[in-house]
């Protein structure tokens, strides 16, 4: 388990050094200079098989040791720690760091130690991350036979072998919802609004989750991509961290990979977490979204009903054709169909005749 801390100086390199010695933090094995920061290596006793099961799990017990090593002691910026995944990969000991050619990635072997998940739980004071999961065996394939299955279930195999539909999966389980390409263009404001140093690369990410949420095609994903890159590099605050294609182009990479996984993966703290930008949860109190809007259309007619004043939100188009009737007493349905721009069976569905009627 690899952690990064950056903006390291002198001092704070002092106090981790001093911290690992009288176990205030865990000692990691080894430590990975790799330019303005370090890398705490801490190897396992055992190898972690990475079913999918296991992915949140893990990635909950690296934050809480993320969260534990980068503090006003270790980092200049504190208040910024890169929250990152448990597939992040890290620069190789022995290549250029982002200080030139002249600074080299070093390791340094700090200990012989090796850790269980438990102790590195332990290490981490009031950690609450259920290692429990851990120790569930992955669900083992179906050993029935196809020729099996059609006798045993055969509306499953009318479905899914002989009309060949889609296995339809569950949000949990890596399924997805296409989403309104409001909710894509949102994105694109927030990144142009909120995202600084230090969250450009995952701002990337989240554009590409977004998009394939809304069922925006790859090709625009791509290009918009490239159009926040000016944007994104001027938010440069370190001249050894400037923003290039290189960087949009290293995470476009994840289109090439499981589509539906990342459209499902980035969760709104995952985009919170590691492109620093605040996303308010959508308040229900808990409520399904059908009893949550029967409520609200309650409290509605309440207020009409003492007097208050309701806000309607964009009119309906009933409401539209019967404002133009009223200004245009003598109009007929063509001219109200040029003037607002409804359909025609909308405009009809609506016309009332001079007795007052819907026709």
């Amino acid at each position: 388990m690899v952690v990064d801390v950056d903006y390291v100086g002198k001092q704070q390199l002092k106090n981790l050094l001093k911290q690992f010695g009288n176990g205030v933090q865990l000692r990691p094995t080894y430590l990975v200079s790799s330019g303005k920061g370090v890398h705490l290596y801490y190897f396992l006793q055992e190898p972690v098989q990475l079913y999918r099961n296991r992915e949140e799990v893990l990635a909950e017990l690296k934050e809480a040791l993320i969260r534990r090593l980068w503090n006003d002691t270790s980092s200049i910026r504190p208040d910024s720690p890169d929250i990152i995944g448990i597939y992040q990969g890290f620069r190789c000991v022995g290549s250029q760091s982002k200080l030139g050619v002249d600074f080299p990635v070093k390791a340094y072997k700090l200990s012989e130690n090796r850790y269980t998940l438990e102790d590195i739980k332990a290490s981490i004071p009031s950690c609450k991350v259920d290692l429990a999961p851990l120790y569930e065996k992955p669900r083992r394939k179906s050993t029935v036979t196809l020729e099996e299955a059609k006798e045993l279930y055969p509306e499953w195999y009318e479905k899914r072998i002989v009309q060949g539909e889609p296995k339809q999966k569950s949000k949990k389980q890596g399924g997805t919802w296409v989403c309104n390409e409001a909710l894509y263009e949102w994105w694109k404001r927030k990144k142009t609004e909120e995202v600084k140093a230090g969250g450009r690369y995952f701002s990337i990410m989240a554009l590409y989750s977004y998009g394939l949420k809304c069922g925006i095609s790859e090709q625009k994903i791509r290009r918009d991509a490239y159009a926040f890159l000016d944007h994104l590099e001027s938010l440069t605050e370190d001249e050894d961290n400037h923003f290039s294609r290189a960087d949009v182009k290293d995470a476009l990479r994840a289109l090439k990979g499981d589509r539906k996984r990342l459209s499902t993966i980035a969760s709104r703290e995952w985009i919170e977490d590691n492109t620093k930008v605040t996303i308010p949860a959508n308040k229900r109190n808990y409520r399904k979204q059908e009893a949550h809007l029967y409520l609200a259309r309650r409290k509605k007619e309440d207020m009409k009903v003492i007097g208050e004043v309701v806000k309607e939100g964009r009119p309906t188009a009933e409401r539209t054709v019967r404002e133009w009737q009223e200004s245009h007493p003598a109009g007929k349905k063509a001219d109200c169909i040029r003037e607002t721009g409804l359909a025609k069976h909308t405009v009809y569905k609506w016309w009332k005749d001079i007795n007052n009627e819907n026709i």
